[in-house]
């Protein structure tokens, strides 16, 4: 319970320290925004999964492990010229998205795995159903042109 008032404090402060840093504009997104996504989706998935001090110290640093490996295979991903692939580089690219999408495969068991030592099953599937509905909103915000800069909008 004390750690779920901390990070709701803690998003609190980090969202109105960086929001109104921000500038309206297209482009990339910058480090604090980022950093205030980040922000949101941790209070966010913790207020979902009503995780107990013990087991947010235990999850987060798996979940946070798990995302960097993800992170990094995004980096990997290769985008080739649709309009002047032959059909071998576009068979070659195919086998790498498939060995791509088999490594995500074995992180996504390997997360679960641990995970299942620090919470129960349901709330892994609670975590799945997180993750989609807070990727769902905040894909919502953006493409309506604004992000609003309180976390009870995200609720």
């Amino acid at each position: 319970m004390k750690i779920r008032f901390f990070l709701t404090g803690l998003t609190l402060l980090i969202i109105s320290v960086t929001g109104f840093s921000q500038g309206p504009g297209p482009g990339p997104l910058s480090k604090e925004a980022r950093q205030r996504i980040e922000a949101q989706r941790i209070g966010f998935i913790t207020q979902k999964l009503n995780l107990t001090p013990e087991e947010a110290t235990k999850f987060w640093p798996i979940y946070n492990e798990y995302k960097d490996a993800l992170r990094d295979m995004k980096d990997d991903m290769e985008r080739p010229d649709l309009m002047s692939i032959t059909d071998d580089e576009a068979t070659a690219v195919i086998e790498r998205h498939l060995q791509q999408e088999q490594k995500r495969l074995e992180l996504k068991k390997k997360l679960f795995s641990q995970l299942r030592n620090v919470i129960s099953s349901r709330k892994i599937i609670l975590l799945q159903a997180s993750e989609r509905e807070f990727n769902r909103e905040l894909l919502q915000r953006v493409s309506g042109g604004h992000m609003p800069e309180k976390r009870e909008k995200m609720n």
